[in-house]
């Protein structure tokens, strides 16, 4: 039988034992074809490790009692993969509740600020800035709009790991937000933003393309307020605004830019619209921003005029637009005419 090699110890063992500390013992059992804590005693284990770290390998399910002095050594191929799955189900569950840590942290310091007045707080690091994002989301209570172009924190957010740009925001209550991202059609790039986009769309918010966006920003319904901007040399320089600061001015540029905008497809290529019409409606489009009627639209395209009526309703929702003339106006500002 092998003989243990003896570590030394200042400390008492710990309450919560880690893998260090119960690798030892486990591996010393794997080697044994009969297992009694007799045997682990005498490979130089002593009484009081016995006694921490064999119920922590119990409740890990990779041994079992028999009796007082017997244990068998659950098959590895069988209790890993098992311990595995419960170490997956913790981190899911660490995951989840991850935002509702935060939004408590935040929050408290959200009320801290408010309580000391303070109306503008500079953003001198890209850090700062993506802590008063989430600080904007943690504070809000039904929704939340942002635009995205490219700047340092809508990089930032890009190229972080995946599983965050996949993650729904919640209030305080555990209910979902109503959150809104306009995002410039140039800022779509490579594989990595797609992916963005997907998870975002799968986790709740409604999105929008408009190109020639003047800022990065946000905005919840408690009036905090981001801009996302950068310095001549491409540092990021943020701006975190409360409402009596100005917030509703950056409102108001976000919900106007928000109505120009038209609804993400994720099937949509990022440096085109065009797919989002069809060729016939393009040409009924093109016309009915001539202000050519639907009569004589209809003997130009050669259809009925309950045909042009009923497709430029379409063109409409599809461009998220209340009136013709609008759609018009987003139909040539997206390159769709």
């Amino acid at each position: 039988m092998p003989k243990r090699t003896t570590v030394s110890r200042t400390t008492s063992a710990p309450v919560d034992p880690s893998d260090d500390d119960v690798a030892p013992i486990y591996l010393a059992m794997l080697q044994s074809p009969k297992v009694t804590v007799g045997t682990l005693l005498s490979q130089g284990f002593s009484q009081s490790e016995l006694d921490a770290y064999l119920p922590e390998l119990k409740a890990r399910g990779l041994i079992r009692q028999i009796d007082a002095e017997n244990w068998h050594v659950v098959s590895p191929d069988v209790a890993l993969p098992a311990y595995a799955a419960q170490l997956e189900q913790r981190a899911r569950l660490m995951r989840s509740t991850s935002q509702l840590m935060t939004h408590i942290y935040l929050r408290a310091r959200s009320d801290a600020s408010t309580g000391q007045e303070l109306k503008i707080a500079p953003l001198v690091s890209i850090e700062e800035s993506a802590q008063a994002l989430q600080q904007i989301v943690a504070t809000a209570e039904r929704w939340a709009i942002s635009n995205r172009t490219d700047s340092p924190l809508s990089r930032y957010l890009r190229d972080a790991p995946a599983e965050r740009s996949a993650t729904p925001f919640f209030n305080s209550r555990g209910e979902l937000l109503h959150t809104r991202l306009n995002v410039d059609p140039a800022f779509l790039t490579g594989e990595r933003m797609d992916q963005v986009m997907r998870n975002r769309q799968e986790a709740g918010d409604e999105i929008r393309l408009t190109k020639g966006l003047p800022f990065s920003g946000a905005v919840n319904d408690q009036g905090m307020a981001l801009l996302d901007l950068e310095d001549r040399d491409g540092s990021p320089v943020g701006i975190l605004l409360n409402p009596k600061s100005g917030s509703d001015w950056v409102l108001r540029c976000l919900e106007f830019t928000w109505r120009l905008g038209m609804p993400w497809r994720a099937d949509l290529e990022p440096d085109t619209g065009s797919e989002l019409l069809e060729p016939r409606d393009r040409q009924i489009v093109r016309l009915m921003a001539g202000g050519i009627s639907d009569l004589a639209i209809a003997r130009q395209v050669g259809v009925s005029p309950r045909t042009v009526e009923r497709r430029v309703r379409t063109v409409m929702d599809r461009l998220n637009a209340s009136t013709r003339f609008q759609a018009g106006v987003l139909a040539a500002k997206n390159g769709l005419i």
